[in-house]
Parts: structure tokens; sequence; C-alpha cells
């Protein structure tokens, strides 16, 4: 066998290996980043549902103060009747998360990517408010 050949025999290897390699790359990064936003979404969900929760068992007057990270790609939100809502395009479709919490909720979350404070308040009423601090 020549130095050549064998140089050739090489390339055609390292190349059939990038053909089958990079694609799976593609493939496991771009599931990964979607696995990150749902994960985020879960937690901001839980962490303000049962801050809710918390408060609303309370009583009215009393609040907290939440930090929460969104991700890209939130659609829509919606914090009314028992029920805290955030839409989101994932995987080439819209994915609902959402909280039942126990007493009426009101206010609003933020669409946009990024970490934000939220303020959660018993109203005197009992209607819960959530809104961005």
């Amino acid at each position: 066998m020549k130095k050549g050949q064998a140089a050739f025999e090489y390339m055609i290897l390292v190349g059939a290996l990038l053909v089958v390699l990079i694609p799976l790359f593609y493939y496991v990064s771009y599931y990964s980043s979607q696995n990150v936003k749902v994960e985020k979404l879960e937690d901001a969900v839980q962490t303000l549902g049962r801050t809710t929760d918390s408060l609303y068992s309370l009583g009215p007057g009393n609040k907290d103060y939440v930090i929460i990270s969104l991700p890209g790609a939130i659609s829509e939100t919606k914090v009314s009747g028992t029920e805290i809502l955030i839409k989101i395009d994932i995987f080439g479709d819209t994915s609902d998360f959402y909280y039942t919490t126990k007493g009426p909720v009101t206010g609003s979350i933020p669409t946009e990517q990024g970490n934000f404070e939220m303020e959660i308040e018993v109203l005197e009423n009992g209607t819960v408010q959530i809104q961005k601090s």
C-alpha cells in the first residue's frame, strides 16, 4: 500500500465519521437546550404556585418576593381564577405549564427571557396578586 492511498483512506474514514457525528451533535444539543427551557418553566411555575398557596393560607396583608428564571419563546402568560399558566413554543409545538392554586389569583408574568423578582401579595379581598416588582 502506498502512502498516498493510506492518507486518502484515512481522509475518507474521518469524513464518514464527521457525517455521522455532526448531525448527532446537533440533535443532542437541540434537545438538551429544549429540556433546559422545560426545567426552567416547571421551576418558575412551581415556585410561583407554592408561594401563592403559602401566602393564601396566611391571609390578607401577607407579601413575599421570589426570583424566577424564564426562558425565551414564551408565547402567553395568564394569571386568573385559580390558575397560573405559561405557554411556550417548544419542540415545534405549544406546551402549557400550569399550576392550580388553592385560592383566587390575579396579576401578570413577563413573557420576556430573563430573571425576574416577582412580588406576591394577598389582597384584602383574599385574592393573591402576582406581579413583577
